[in-house]
């Protein structure tokens, strides 16, 4: 598997907490324990060289980066000049640097802790090219999931309750391609896509939809949503 790591949002240095990667969460850096917590990198299918951090380029920046080095020895990191339309886009810089194209890829946006269920093998049905996991929510915070009766997602929306399926803040896609195609489909729809003018990962499963893939929900449990304590002092949606 790949990851991306989209760390480039305008909420990187936050008022308050400082720079949000680093902020400690559960006796950790919460990019370290959101990454570590993870099931596929728990069960070995996610590893320090398979990780691919976006970044902006601003000095303390560079501060993540040594950590990062650090933390996850041959990992991948790359400087964006400016600010991008969202963190789906921020999240495309990052698949120039993909070890492995052909393999699973996730995009985490690492603000939201939960405990998962292995999810490996879950793209061995070729009808399968997106995993979601999610927790039962209503609040309109998060992005959500619309399932239909065969439990497969047909609809996703940012920032918007229209299901009681509220996306964990992880994005799985078959590999890479498939990902540039989601995020394609999101760049031709973003009229009725986008949220607040930005692209955001969770509508992005739609163009997955649209290739006739299925998008499979996965329930996750012990959410802690690191996030609303970043987003509603700040008064600002999450981003990255």
């Amino acid at each position: 598997m790949n990851a991306i790591i989209p760390l480039a949002g305008p909420d990187f240095i936050h008022p308050r907490f400082g720079i949000r990667p680093l902020v400690e969460v559960e006796g950790e850096p919460l990019v370290r324990r959101a990454i570590t917590g993870r099931p596929w990198w728990r069960d070995g299918t996610l590893g320090p060289a398979d990780l691919v951090f976006v970044l902006r380029d601003v000095p303390e920046a560079r501060t993540v980066q040594g950590f990062l080095q650090v933390w996850f020895p041959g990992s991948r990191a790359l400087l964006l000049s400016d600010l991008t339309g969202g963190a789906l886009l921020s999240a495309l810089a990052g698949t120039a640097l993909l070890s492995r194209p052909a393999a699973p890829v996730c995009v985490d946006l690492v603000d939201i802790l939960y405990d998962g269920p292995a999810m490996a093998g879950l793209f061995a049905d070729p009808a399968v090219g997106g995993v979601l996991p999610c927790f039962p929510s209503d609040e309109p915070c998060y992005s959500y999931a619309e399932i239909a009766a065969d439990g497969s997602v047909v609809r996703t929306v940012e920032k918007r309750v229209i299901s009681s399926h509220a996306s964990a803040g992880t994005y799985l896609f078959r590999d890479a391609p498939l990902f540039l195609r989601a995020a394609a489909h999101s760049l031709e729809h973003a009229d009725a896509l986008a949220h607040k003018g930005a692209l955001f990962l969770c509508p992005a499963m739609n163009g997955v939809i649209a290739e006739g893939l299925r998008v499979l929900p996965v329930p996750v449990g012990n959410v802690r949503p690191v996030s609303k304590s970043f987003a509603e002092p700040a008064g600002k949606d999450a981003d990255a």
